[in-house]
């Protein structure tokens, strides 16, 4: 049970938060860490769709992309301090049309790694919970 309990505490650490204005993904300090992305000389983010379960995911540097137009390079902010990507294909507004989230806004969404049977590491972007309408 400390172990369920210390995962999910992890997990709220782990998210990304994306901007369909630029199309940027930005990641929290806590992936940053979890991927190791300070370590790496060059990142490359290659997004996809999963399709056994219609969500988005990234990976960091896939070892199988021989034409790298489908790769964006993770970059560092300076002016607000923070590492993200601008995502290429899919679009954020993309996912964001997928996801059924309001278009021209920024959301923090909750990822969770996974690994593939062939042994590649991705995250998926999970969705947001559906919210119930207010009673009136």
């Amino acid at each position: 049970m400390f172990k369920t309990i210390k995962r999910f505490l992890g997990n709220l650490r782990c998210f990304v938060i994306a901007d369909a204005s630029d199309n940027s993904i930005t990641f929290s300090k806590g992936l940053c860490k979890k991927m190791r992305l300070l370590e790496l000389d060059k990142a490359m983010v290659m997004t996809f769709l999963v399709s056994d379960s219609s969500r988005y995911a990234f990976t960091i540097n896939p070892p199988f992309t021989e034409d790298e137009t489908q790769l964006a390079e993770v970059s560092y902010n300076g002016k607000y301090r923070c590492i993200g990507y601008e995502c290429l294909v899919p679009t954020v507004n993309r996912i964001f049309y997928d996801y059924g989230l309001p278009m021209d806004s920024r959301c923090k969404l909750s990822v969770h790694r996974k690994e593939a049977v062939s042994g590649l590491v991705y995250w998926e972007i999970c969705r947001p919970p559906k919210r119930k309408p207010a009673n009136k």
